[in-house]
């Protein structure tokens, strides 16, 4: 470990210079608004917004189909309640009972595919957009000053602002789509 010694006049002079001083040279903490990247131009990163319908596009078939087993079930459940209270025969009980067992299942099913569906087309569709936009935001940190940059989503900015951060959304936004186009 090397130790610095500072002569009196040299220490007085730091002392003089102060911490502040030298943390104004010091390479800043910046920030990019997730929220804010990934809105439509002219706000945000065009390139977010395209994969992130792409993404929803590809997956709302499935979506609406797990909704309508959703109200399926709600629907045989209520059946379910309504012919206890009315003590209906035992059989209708049982094939009410055997609907919802099947529709759970499948529920299940596709509830657990539509998961797997979504990290699959995630990878496809929105990773390649990220990682080329992050690849240009350490760009654009290194040109613009900043030692670090972090994405920030909306519960993370108080702490960003706290902590003296600059936000660079705008500016980034900007630079990025002029080197664009």
């Amino acid at each position: 470990m090397k130790c610095l010694v500072l002569s009196g006049a040299a220490a007085l002079a730091f002392a003089a210079i102060g911490p502040a001083a030298l943390a104004q040279d010091a390479p800043a903490t910046c920030y990019l608004q997730v929220g804010k990247l990934m809105a439509d131009p002219p706000e945000g990163v065009g390139e977010f917004g395209t994969a992130l319908h792409q993404l929803e596009a590809v997956l709302r078939p499935q979506v609406d189909e797990i909704k309508q087993l959703r109200a399926d079930l709600a629907s045989v459940q209520q059946r379910q309640q309504a012919a206890m209270q009315s003590d209906e025969s035992n059989a209708n009980l049982v094939t009410l009972q055997d609907e919802a067992q099947r529709l759970t299942a499948e529920l299940t099913a596709k509830q657990d595919q539509l998961k797997l569906d979504f990290t699959a087309q995630q990878t496809a569709l929105v990773r390649p957009v990220q990682t080329r936009v992050s690849a240009r935001a350490q760009t654009f940190a290194t040109e613009h000053g900043c030692g670090e940059i972090k994405m920030a989503r909306s519960a993370d900015l108080a702490a960003l602002q706290a902590g003296s951060a600059r936000d660079v959304t705008g500016e980034f936004v900007t630079w990025y789509v002029a080197d664009h186009s």
